[in-house]
């Protein structure tokens, strides 16, 4: 026994520390994102789309974020006093969601492979050809339910993330608040939006399971590891928690806070800005670059971007981490770090402004006239182009850009280390080549577009920071998890609802081929997205301003009756 008792001892004072649950939150936050990218994409293929969105999903992110919106505050609040066992009992349930979903297999599974006219498959898209998905799925009700399930305790539990084990560190080291919010910030915007991408080829394979399953684990796994840290560790410093008989009322304390909504309404608007963007990203590139986004072709892959992108977002942020941490007893005050993110949106505004002005001079693709009709030569050919998206094929003689090697009636093809060279084409006599005719004159601005897209996102995840370290300083102590919880909740309508319902219309306006509810291109005004988020972009930067122009005075935010 007590052998027992000094390994617990040595246990909660050398390896349950704070750098260790810092460490540990880390790592659940990439989890569970990683965890929601794999739902949605379980969800693409629920809907039978391939690699492509559908408006299916469009409405579970809006029901998501009415979820949000409604439970937001009451995740934060419930459970404020234990904290790391209330985000421990969040990591639990989705993990636990997730594992249900595995009750559910898939029948008979089948990578989207772009295919040649008649159906024939080519083997540089694809590693192995499965069988198509079968028409009969008995699962796919239960198995849809649950997913969505699990996609809105995913959310909740990023909630959790931020309202609990955020204010957890805060609470003890809050001079390092900063710190240990930036580490977050750096980590959802740089390995956790590549995700999906890591993610999707798996997610059709009959072999699904293996990185669903992983990953539902690995939160499990956290959820247990948060349950050994302590409520309090050494040198915590106490201080008196009010306790309400209702939720409504610290919510209403919250909503009279100026400083607290204003900078709420900061960052839904950046937050709008950002992730309606990225939700047209590859969008965005296939429409004014032409350049193929969902399969990696050898001249254009971003693998090596993704990787430069990450690194560039945690050195941006690691600048506004430093700086802020360490120098005050509490980082940073509140209208310090108002003043310093929206100035910091002035910069988002720029690149937004640089992306929505880059393009080239790309030319037509066959078949596009205000809307798309497949070109005659190929009507033929039964393509099924709902599965697969944007594949686009150059007919050297012509130099006309075809939709896919089936939209051009190529039945032959010819792998050269991936290199692809195709023949037999009904719309062009001589040999098509993979990508668009104008790729190598789009190669350089393409790239540029990729530098500032991810100056983009360094630069919001540096407001980001100091909007959020605004939102934890604007309120006492023990207001913090119900502020995380409020703020959460309105961002969750404003942006996850009101915001992506606003990029929907968008998508739908500028649509110019659609095909059974998936839009499988859009025309040039697509840089319409690129301007929004500029805009709201600004927007953010002038409320955070005048947020910054509120002094918080935490004593005066404590009424009379919660005196006595």
């Amino acid at each position: 026994m007590m052998l027992i008792t000094k390994g617990w001892f040595l246990l909660r004072k050398y390896i349950l520390t704070i750098p260790r649950f810092d460490l540990f939150l880390q790592g659940a936050l990439l989890i569970v994102v990683f965890l929601e990218s794999n739902v949605y994409l379980l969800l693409r293929r629920n809907a039978g789309t391939g690699y492509l969105s559908s408006i299916n999903e469009d409405w579970v992110k809006l029901g998501v974020g009415f979820a949000e919106f409604f439970l937001g505050a009451m995740v934060a609040w419930y459970g404020r006093g234990m904290r790391h066992f209330t985000l421990s009992a969040w990591l639990g349930a989705t993990a636990v969601s997730g594992l249900i979903v595995l009750a559910f297999p898939y029948p008979e599974s089948g990578r989207p492979s772009v295919e040649l006219c008649g159906g024939g498959v080519i083997s540089a898209y694809s590693e192995q050809h499965l069988k198509n998905q079968s028409a009969e799925d008995s699962l796919l009700v239960p198995r849809t339910v649950f997913l969505i399930i699990t996609a809105i305790l995913c959310a909740l539990t990023k909630i959790s993330v931020w309202a609990h084990g955020i204010t957890y560190l805060d609470d003890h080291e809050p001079e390092s608040g900063p710190y240990f919010y930036g580490i977050l910030i750096s980590i959802r915007l740089s390995l956790g939006l590549s995700g999906q991408n890591w993610l999707r080829s798996g997610s059709v394979r009959e072999d699904w399971w293996e990185a669903h399953v992983s990953l539902s684990m690995l939160t499990l796994m956290f959820c247990i590891l948060f349950t050994l840290f302590p409520r309090k560790m050494e040198g915590y410093k106490e201080f008196e928690p009010i306790e309400y008989n209702c939720v409504l009322t610290p919510i209403g304390r919250m909503l009279r806070n100026k400083p607290l909504m204003l900078q709420t309404v900061a960052l839904s608007l950046l937050n709008t800005a950002l992730f309606g963007y990225v939700s047209f990203d590859t969008s965005m590139i296939q429409s004014k670059f032409h350049v193929e986004t969902l399969r990696q072709d050898p001249r254009t892959a971003r693998t090596i971007m993704d990787i430069f992108r990450s690194l560039v977002i945690i050195f941006f942020v690691s600048i506004f981490r430093m700086r802020f941490s360490g120098r005050r007893s509490d980082g940073v005050k509140s209208n310090t770090a108002s003043k310093v993110g929206g100035i910091t949106c002035v910069l988002v505004t720029t690149f937004f402004a640089v992306l929505t002005g880059l393009s080239c001079s790309t030319g037509d693709i066959a078949g596009f006239n205000g809307e798309y009709l497949q070109p005659g030569c190929s009507v033929g050919c039964e393509c099924k182009s709902e599965t697969y998206g944007f594949s686009p094929v150059c007919i050297l003689n012509t130099s006309t850009t075809y939709f896919s090697p089936c939209h051009a009636g190529c039945r032959e093809y010819e792998d050269l280390n991936g290199f692809l060279l195709f023949d037999n084409c009904a719309c062009g006599p001589q040999r098509a080549v993979r990508g668009s005719c104008t790729l190598p004159s789009c190669w350089l601005v393409y790239n540029i577009y990729l530098v500032f897209f991810t100056l983009v996102l360094a630069a919001t995840a540096a407001s980001f920071l100091m909007q959020g370290m605004a939102i934890l300083r604007a309120v006492p102590r023990r207001d913090k998890p119900i502020a995380i919880g409020v703020s959460f909740a309105l961002v969750g309508v404003l942006s996850h609802v009101l915001g992506h319902f606003l990029y929907m219309v968008i998508g739908y306006l500028t649509c110019t081929y659609e095909r059974d509810g998936i839009c499988l291109f859009h025309d040039f005004s697509i840089w319409s997205v690129g301007a929004v988020s500029a805009a709201l972009a600004i927007m953010s930067g002038i409320v955070s301003i005048i947020a910054s122009r509120y002094r918080p005075t935490p004593e005066l935010l404590v009424t009379s009756h919660e005196h006595s």
